[in-house]
């Protein structure tokens, strides 16, 4: 992965390297449980867990999930990150302020491939620059249902962030659209059902 200042991909990659072989040593439900993987990877890492993402990691508190300013360390981050795919219920994810590096924005938009509801990011004010832009652009690209993206004081190249802002306005036109045949789609099986009601029998 690309270096940008702040960021120790040795130190990264040595720690999830580190936390996923002793995940692989967890029982079947701490894998796929995301509170009790999130629980496990913290107390792999030394590390305290997040009230914030412990709360959001059961599944019971919304969609969205707020981190701004919650300070972060880089290996207090690493849990969260890799227990993000077994959030299937995430919408709308802030991580402003929280000195996310390339490397780090990387592995986000790794976590967030899959996930079927993600619709918005906000990753600004954070020390990434173009190929952490090149990593959210290749994610909205992929990734249909997310509308809006925002990168704030990024320091990338401007054609990268227009194409990154590109995206995210043909994924929302996409999703207008996309609600609009569903709602002439509803009318049209009501008109239908209106339609096929049986008759009343005369005299009834």
């Amino acid at each position: 992965m690309p270096v940008t200042p702040n960021d120790d991909i040795v130190e990264i990659s040595r720690r999830c390297d580190f936390l996923c072989m002793a995940l692989a040593s967890a029982e079947d439900d701490v894998k796929t449980n995301p509170t009790q993987r999130y629980m496990y990877l913290c107390k792999a890492s030394g590390e305290r867990p997040n009230h914030t993402f412990l709360h959001f990691s059961k599944g019971t508190c919304g969609t969205r999930l707020d981190l701004h300013r919650a300070y972060l360390s880089q290996r207090a981050i690493l849990p969260i990150l890799l227990t993000l795919p077994f959030c299937p219920w995430l919408e709308h994810i802030n991580l402003r302020e929280e000195r996310l590096t390339t490397t780090l924005v990387e592995l986000l938009c790794e976590s967030l491939r899959n996930l079927p509801c993600i619709r918005t990011i906000d990753v600004s004010m954070n020390p990434f620059g173009s190929f952490g832009v090149q990593a959210l652009l290749r994610l909205v690209l992929r990734k249909r249902s997310i509308v809006d993206c925002y990168v704030g004081d990024a320091q990338s190249v401007g054609s990268l962030l227009r194409r990154l802002q590109m995206a995210c306005e043909r994924n929302r036109r996409d999703a207008v659209d996309m609600e609009e045949e569903e709602e002439e789609e509803e009318d049209e099986k009501e008109e239908k059902a209106f339609y096929t009601l049986p008759a009343e029998c005369p005299g009834s």
